[in-house]
């Protein structure tokens, strides 16, 4: 998370006020008004004290009143000072960890189910819209490659990681070859590449290709373009989302405008796939509130954390709700999840 300039703008007296602001309309999702405030809280002032701290707060952009008549609501600004320097860290509950570890301890489904399984629990856990990055292929390690004949030239090549997980991939091998041909090229790729990720087989085959007894070897030549027209063909990661339906029951979404921005962000997904690239490049949760990194999301917060094989990262999971969202325990379920997952893929 990145933190503003205006860190140091606000005394002890606006921090516990904004706070109070901040849950009580998480948790009602109505403006908030001094005398609730103080009926409400320990602020230790009265509510003329409280209203004219309010337009204080409302004057540097952390309240707005969205009525006349009405209390005041948090903007994105109060978000991203809440979540930077006010937010209580909360544990994840026990039944919380118990389903998350649940959720992982079936260890007979492939890769791909799994991926499926936390965008699901995510949802069901957040009563938000939860979205997972697949792995990054090219970081997985291999288990082995098959190839099959198509047509004339035309081969699929099938590629399986370790723990499961499957790509498929079909090139122009350049000239026609028969499937007793193919089979044993596979085999001979396979001696060497299982275990390796498939940058490694990349970088393998760039070597091979340019070793002396190659260069004399049809069969092993065939082989090695073979392979590397394989593994250089790019497919992007996959992106699941579930929860849809869960997020739209969220009062803010019965704007149309704001439904509008979901839906859109749900279906259209480059948005949050740009987010859940960076994620992979950061080494904790990010927080994403409103427009911050991408404008099609104004009205949006993205709670998001990479997972891991070994040391690397090789995908991100997160959530997608309303700015008005119950950080500590998002963030908490999201990180909770992210490590558990890394677990799953480290063992």
């Amino acid at each position: 998370m990145t933190k503003n300039s205006w860190a140091g703008d606000l005394d002890r007296r606006h921090h516990l006020l904004l706070i109070a602001v901040i849950q009580d309309f998480v948790a009602t999702a109505e403006p908030v008004g001094s005398h609730h405030l103080v009926s409400r809280y320990s602020l230790g002032v009265r509510a003329a004290t409280v209203r004219s701290m309010m337009a204080e707060l409302e004057a540097d952009n952390f309240l707005y009143q969205p009525h006349t008549s009405a209390g005041r609501v948090p903007t994105a600004k109060a978000f991203r000072y809440y979540v930077d320097y006010l937010m209580p860290k909360r544990q994840v509950g026990r039944n919380d960890r118990v389903q998350i570890e649940y959720c992982y301890s079936e260890r007979t489904r492939d890769l791909t189910e799994v991926m499926r399984e936390t965008s699901r629990l995510l949802a069901l856990l957040t009563g938000q819209a939860a979205v997972v990055l697949t792995p990054r292929f090219e970081a997985i390690e291999l288990e082995r490659v098959n190839f099959i004949r198509l047509r004339e030239a035309q081969v699929m090549a099938v590629l399986v990681a370790r723990g499961g997980g499957v790509q498929t991939r079909v090139v122009d091998a350049g000239r026609d070859y028969g499937q007793e041909e193919l089979e044993r090229m596979a085999r001979y790729l396979n001696d060497s590449l299982q275990g390796r990720t498939l940058e490694q087989v990349r970088t393998w085959i760039e070597a091979a290709l340019r070793a002396d007894r190659v260069r004399y070897d049809e069969f092993m030549h065939a082989a090695l373009t073979l392979g590397d027209a394989v593994v250089n063909r790019w497919v992007p990661a996959e992106v699941y989302v579930e929860g849809s339906a869960k997020a739209l029951q969220q009062p803010e979404f019965s704007d149309p405008d704001k439904l509008r921005e979901l839906l859109g962000a749900l279906e259209d997904k480059t948005a949050l796939l740009d987010l859940l690239e960076r994620t992979l490049q950061a080494g904790s949760v990010e927080v994403s509130i409103g427009d911050e990194h991408d404008p099609r999301l104004s009205d949006l917060s993205v709670v998001a954390a990479a997972y891991s094989k070994g040391t690397m990262p090789v995908g991100s999971l997160g959530v997608v709700g309303p700015m008005r969202m119950d950080y500590e325990r998002v963030i908490g379920l999201v990180d909770y999840t992210a490590r558990a997952l890394s677990r799953v893929l480290g063992s």
